[in-house]
């Protein structure tokens, strides 16, 4: 038989034993979990060891050379190795890393620093340093992010521009169009008037839709002055005489001839003719809103003192009935 426990230590005492059992248990729980970052380290420089790459090093206590492991990316040589053990490794610091094996005394520091139109592509870690891109809208040039250049009007974009890469641009085919200064536009098909039951009134080209109409023609009595014409043709009329595609000096002519003696002042042929063309478009378009039903007869006018006797039939012809 066992011998009886002695007196006055009953159930109290055993239980103090217990307790103080689970106390060495939870302390040693403790210390393998502190230790557990040096032990996954250990573990893991051990599993890599077998087709670890090497290096000559020599031994300043005994002169001799050994051949000792490399530390693999995210750790450097903390102590190289010994006659009677291996190469220690230690993990990199915060804001350092080494990308391959190596042999360093130290890790590198993350040195790459984001610059102007740049962002944050990948933080720095224990195998990378810092990587950057270009934001969005740039592209990497020459170590500079540049800005995607826009596709000008009559071109539209192929290919959108990406971090490494300007925007491709492409003319216009024939019917389609691409009125802005865009990097992220497409050429677009032109307006087809018949589809929308419309008279085509000015072709599309590569910078302009089609532009459509359902006036039919002025009646020959708003040639009268101060009488009203239909609001309707003189919108096409002005859409039509603005776009036509004639010489840039007589553009130049006919908008001299518009605003009359010493209202006007000349513009320059180099903006080119769609800048030109649109500023006849707001010239004829101030003039009908600031005197309706007037346009036709003023219009036909300044033709003539422009001498464009050309567009001046072509305007009659298309515009003008006999009632």
């Amino acid at each position: 038989m066992s011998p009886a426990p002695p007196l006055g230590r009953g159930r109290a005492g055993l239980y103090k034993e217990a307790e103080g059992g689970h106390r060495r248990v939870r302390a040693a729980a403790g210390r393998t979990m502190r230790a557990l970052p040096a032990l996954l380290l250990a573990l893991a420089v051990r599993g890599a060891a077998a087709g670890a790459p090497t290096y000559r090093w020599r031994d300043a206590d005994t002169g001799e050379w050994l051949v000792c492991r490399q530390c693999p990316p995210g750790t450097f040589v903390q102590r190289p190795c010994r006659r009677d053990g291996p190469t220690l490794c230690g993990a990199c610091p915060q804001r350092h890393y080494t990308q391959f094996w190596n042999y360093l005394e130290r890790c590198r520091y993350c040195n790459v620093i984001c610059g102007e139109h740049e962002e944050e592509a990948r933080p720095c870690a224990a195998t990378h340093n810092r990587a950057c891109r270009c934001l969005p809208g740039f592209f990497a040039h020459a170590g500079f992010c540049l800005e995607h250049a826009p596709c000008p009007p009559g071109a539209g974009m192929v290919i959108p521009g990406t971090p490494s890469q300007n925007t491709q641009c492409q003319p216009c085919p024939p019917g389609t169009f691409s009125a802005n200064s865009s990097s992220s536009e497409q050429c677009q098909p032109h307006r087809n008037c018949t589809a929308l039951g419309l008279a085509l009134n000015v072709p599309g080209s590569s910078s302009r839709d089609a532009l459509c109409t359902n006036c039919s023609g002025f009646p020959l009595s708003t040639l009268e002055p101060g009488e009203p014409g239909p609001e309707e043709c003189e919108r096409a009329l002005v859409d039509f005489v603005a776009f036509q595609d004639i010489a840039l000096r007589k553009l130049l002519r006919l908008q001299e001839a518009l605003a009359g003696p010493g209202a006007w002042s000349p513009a320059s042929p180099r903006e080119g003719r769609a800048v030109l063309q649109q500023k006849l478009w707001q010239q004829l378009t101030e003039l009908r809103e600031a005197r309706p039903g007037t346009l036709a007869a003023g219009l036909l006018r300044a033709l003539h003192v422009a001498r464009l006797p050309g567009l001046e039939r072509t305007v009659r012809t298309r515009f003008f009935t006999v009632p």
